[in-house]
């Protein structure tokens, strides 16, 4: 993504460089819980124990593995898009059409972010864990959800930022990167 403006093209490219470091945390989260769950099978296979949170901790690392890849995906144009009407469309009505989605995914991604944050806060404030052996405080993999959220809502609020600042031509410049 890139405009005319300085500034705003700085901004694009911190939330660019932050969508990157949250996909490359995803792909780590990948990798721990392939670790993770290649040591449960050997323990269990070749020594009859467990490590006993393999799969809670799996399933906080999918979750972080999702959610930190978002943003990341959404700027790759790898979210699934329904384009029959996309495709349909020209100049002005297809920039306007694009604003309207770009500025109602980033109403939802704010209200998404601030009810996370509440979850978060709730969790943390009153001490909440899992309902597993380790008792995980549950603010911890909250918050990876959290940060990737944030993450996400600020690739979305860029776009739209591009969006607005790029104009008509900005839709039809874009290939696979947005």
């Amino acid at each position: 993504m890139h405009t005319k403006n300085p500034l705003v093209n700085r901004l694009l490219r911190v939330v660019e460089l932050l969508s990157a470091a949250g996909g490359v945390l995803s792909g780590v989260t990948f990798t721990l819980m392939t670790l993770l769950i290649l040591a449960e099978i050997l323990m269990r296979t070749f020594f009859g124990q467990s490590t006993l949170n393999a799969s809670e901790y799996s399933g906080y690392t999918l979750a972080a593995m999702i959610y930190l890849g978002l943003g990341f995906s959404f700027r790759q144009g790898a979210h699934i898009r329904i384009t029959f009407l996309r495709e349909r469309l020209k100049g002005w009505a297809l920039h306007l059409m694009e604003i309207t989605c770009a500025l109602a995914g980033s109403v939802l991604c704010v209200l998404s972010t601030a009810f996370m944050w509440e979850m978060v806060s709730t969790s943390y404030q009153r001490g909440a864990t899992a309902y597993t052996v380790s008792e995980t405080p549950l603010w911890i993999p909250q918050s990876i959800v959290l940060i990737g959220l944030i993450i996400l809502t600020m690739q979305v609020l860029a776009y739209l930022l591009f969006l607005i600042a790029r104009g008509p031509g900005a839709v039809e410049s874009r290939t696979v990167n947005i």
